[in-house]
């Protein structure tokens, strides 16, 4: 054999090796996994795999878009690529959802290259009807990423007290779905159901059926956020149980089998419950079991980081499901933040880019505000929500962040924005803000977080140009310090006050950060750039 020869094989061969190598990659989690795996307020994740991609999914709660669709490869690095609905209760079918947006579970249906959204919704019009309903949405395959979903409106339907946390399990041949009548919400036992539904998801089929209610010593007054899947000869059904959302939680997880999923007796665990709050994660729970394509088990669910108590919301957490030696899976329950802090940075440039980053949301009630991007974003002004104006927010991803925005300084007042929730509004979710904003005149420091504008502070200066506005969120989000910076000068500190953060959390989510426009209909504020710094 000749030298040619044999260096042609060599190459052949070191080529296939190669490849070899890029599929593993590919389709194995083959280094420590990263987490959170959905920074921010994304609660009651849930996650699927189709082929080499996973999609993921989390509650919007009071916030459109309505329910959120990442995309990753390998577990750790996930992208934002389509919301279930873009434009709201516009999307939806005769627009029946209202609020509480909850619990969206993805089911992939391989026979029809679809894939499904299950999701909760409070009814528009709730005379006559539960007032939490489930709904179901679908979309084909090849357009995940960039069509919508098609909405079949109210599909599950429970007379006592609403249904919340559908979850789909194909088996056998049949499609089953599961939820939760939400009967602690009025003073009745709660349960997980299942019925069987049909192939288009629009109808359910047969009789429902009881699977199994709180029973065990450590649970409380409810079971819910149910998740099914198949392991050996068991159906497996992870399930959360106490008060989910706020800061006196107290979720715990716990684990129940069957071998016959028709007509069998639940079994659960006895060594219950098998993840609870630790030093680093308060109230885990509320999650999705998937398999990876080299056969391993995850779960992806939420839980509060310990070191951000619930200013930041509910965050999507990655764990690996292993079988213990007595059969039943474990969590490991000792799972670390380690993403790193410039992964929660995030720079918009509204001159450059030409439409809205997935990223931004606005109040789930009203419909997406008007806006144009003629040389930046102008946004349209308003006197909504007690005066706070036309807010555009994003999660926070921390408590030490820097919140920096160039604006052009015009008619209406604009600027920057930390948004909780009005102390004691009627509407849990009913945003309000302090930030600082400039017109021509000069810059403004407010609050309408009492439910009133009121100006903090004040400073007649006129603005001859674009200026950047700052504020500082710092010490666990306990301070705000708020700058200004215009022409070629330096920061300068305007204000700074010590903050309550945990005074105006809303129930069941984090504070968002954005931007701001108030003034008349008529007007517009033009913003050049955002920006959010962690440290």
């Amino acid at each position: 054999m000749n030298a040619r020869l044999l260096y042609l094989l060599f190459f052949l061969t070191l080529c296939s090796c190669r490849v070899k190598k890029k599929e593993a990659i590919t389709n194995t989690v083959d280094s420590p996994l990263v987490n959170p795996a959905l920074p921010g307020d994304n609660p009651d994740p849930s996650i699927i795999r189709v082929g080499k991609i996973y999609y993921a999914t989390s509650t919007t709660n009071e916030w459109a878009p309505y329910f959120t669709i990442y995309k990753s490869t390998n577990l750790k690095d996930w992208e934002l690529v389509n919301h279930v609905f873009p434009e709201g209760f516009k999307d939806m079918k005769n627009q029946w959802g209202e609020n509480n947006f909850w619990a969206s579970e993805l089911a992939y249906d391989a026979k029809q290259n679809r894939i499904y959204a299950y999701y909760t919704a409070h009814h528009r019009d709730v005379k006559g009807n539960a007032g939490l309903q489930c709904g179901v949405a679908w979309i084909d395959v090849d357009q995940i990423e960039s069509g919508k979903f098609t909405d079949n409106g109210p599909v599950i339907i429970e007379d006592d007290c609403g249904a919340i946390d559908a979850f789909e399990l194909q088996d056998k041949g049949k499609i089953y779905a599961f939820w939760k009548n939400d009967g602690n919400g009025c003073g009745k036992e709660s349960w997980i159901w299942m019925q069987e539904i049909n192939e288009s998801r629009t109808r359910l089929l047969g009789q429902k059926k009881k699977v199994y209610t709180n029973s065990q010593p450590w649970e409380t007054a409810l079971v819910e956020g149910a998740c099914f899947f198949r392991m050996g000869d068991y159906i497996y059904s992870l399930y959360s149980v106490g008060g989910c959302c706020d800061a006196q939680c107290n979720y715990k997880t716990g684990i129940a089998r069957t071998k016959d999923l028709a007509n069998g007796i639940w079994e659960k665990y006895d060594k219950n419950p098998i993840m609870v709050s630790n030093d680093r994660w308060n109230c885990p729970g509320h999650g999705t079991v998937v398999q990876s394509s080299d056969n391993r088990l995850f779960m992806l669910y939420h839980a509060f980081n310990k070191n951000y108590d619930v200013f930041v919301g509910r965050e999507g957490i990655i764990e690996e499901l292993k079988q213990g030696a007595d059969g039943w899976p474990v969590l490991r329950n000792a799972t670390i933040a380690n993403r790193p802090l410039a992964d929660l940075d995030f720079f918009d440039d509204f001159k450059k880019d030409k439409k809205l980053n997935l990223v931004w949301q606005w109040p789930s009630k009203q419909q997406r505000p008007a806006m144009t991007f003629e040389n930046g974003l102008r946004l349209s002004a308003s006197a909504d929500h007690h005066d706070l104006g036309t807010f555009l927010g994003q999660y926070i991803k921390s408590v030490d962040f820097d919140i920096i925005a160039e604006i052009e300084p015009v008619s209406a007042s604009a600027g920057i924005c930390l948004t909780g929730a009005i102390f004691k509004s009627k509407w849990p979710g009913e945003p309000g803000g302090i930030g600082i904003t400039a017109t021509p005149k000069g810059y403004t420091v407010f609050s309408n977080l009492e439910g009133k504008y009121a100006v903090l502070k004040q400073l007649n200066k006129p603005l001859p140009g674009p200026a950047k506005l700052k504020m500082n969120i710092g010490d666990g989000g306990k301070r705000i310090t708020f700058y200004y910076k215009d022409g070629a000068s330096d920061w300068t500190e305007f204000h700074a006050l010590d903050f309550d953060a945990a005074r105006y959390v809303p129930w069941g989510m984090g504070y968002r950060a954005g931007i701001v426009v108030r003034g008349k209909a008529s007007e517009q504020g033009i913003f050049n750039s955002f920006e959010l710094k962690h440290k």
